[in-house]
């Protein structure tokens, strides 16, 4: 397989690298010049690209079998409009405009925070998505450009995540460094959680099953932010984490139980239920 990656960050690097040990073809991208040299050492071959950039050139696409999209703000002071709205616009028109239409599956990584507050309620990928959010909106209307390239030669599948833990990103540690302190955070919302290596593994799977349409890649685990920390500092005998009872007016806040069934029935297996299980990489 020949496979590409669009914005090699902590899943775009990831996914990259695993799918490069089995044995697959891969491009990667960077915006970066300064980390250019090293995707080109780690990858078979790498592109600078900034899809901010109206003038991007995407002809490393034509050949390709499967492209990870996986973009977020990362330079200084660039904002979420910049890159989900002018820049994946951007990247849409020129997907459109490639001259070889080939046939082509895209994942496209978007956030579970989408959904916003829901009072804790059981959501699914049919579930309204926050509008009252800017950034959320700004999300949702990215989704759909992408969802909009669809047709008899692009299959797309969009990947609502949680927060993500695992190598580099050990959350039971943060929370154990955390216990006995104040988080000016809502302790009661409900967040979503993802594995690396399960977001690694889907991204393969929706190649490998041809997904199209949306799908929550989350956990099993469904527990509020007090709930999982008291959960881990109560095993090490902490004291617990101090959280705000009350809503933040001024942050994007989610609160919602996150269901994964939809993609479980496609027959998606998690190697990592709960962060709160070890899990070894394969």
């Amino acid at each position: 397989m020949r496979f590409g990656v669009i914005g090699c960050g902590y899943v775009g690097m990831d996914t990259a690298i695993r799918l490069k040990y089995a044995n697959h073809h891969v491009v990667g991208t960077t915006r970066s010049k300064a980390r250019l040299g090293e995707l080109q050492e780690l990858l078979h071959s790498a592109h600078l690209l900034d899809i901010t950039d109206a003038t991007l050139d995407l002809s490393f696409t034509e050949r390709l079998d499967g492209l990870l999209i996986s973009v977020a703000p990362t330079m200084k002071g660039e904002g979420y409009s910049s890159v989900f709205a002018r820049g994946i616009r951007n990247l849409t028109h020129a997907l459109r405009q490639r001259p070889r239409q080939s046939p082509l599956h895209i994942t496209y990584i978007s956030s579970a925070g989408l959904y916003g507050d829901q009072g804790g309620a059981l959501v699914t990928e049919e579930s309204a998505v926050d509008a009252h959010s800017p950034v959320n909106a700004l999300l949702g209307a990215a989704e759909e450009l992408v969802l909009n390239l669809s047709s008899d030669n692009l299959k797309i599948c969009v990947f609502r995540l949680g927060g993500i833990y695992g190598p580099g990103r050990d959350m039971v540690s943060m929370i154990r460094q955390a216990a006995g302190q104040h988080v000016p955070k809502y302790g009661n919302a409900v967040t979503a959680w993802s594995n690396i290596v399960d977001i690694t593994r889907g991204i393969y799977f929706a190649y490998e099953r041809q997904l199209e349409g949306i799908y929550n890649l989350v956990d099993d685990m469904q527990l509020s932010r007090r709930e999982l920390s008291t959960m881990i500092c109560d095993l090490d005998g902490l004291p617990p984490v101090l959280w705000s009872h009350t809503p933040s007016q001024t942050e994007r806040n989610m609160n919602a139980r996150v269901s994964n069934s939809k993609l479980k029935n496609e027959g998606f297996q998690l190697m990592s239920p709960s962060m709160l299980i070890p899990v070894a990489a394969p």
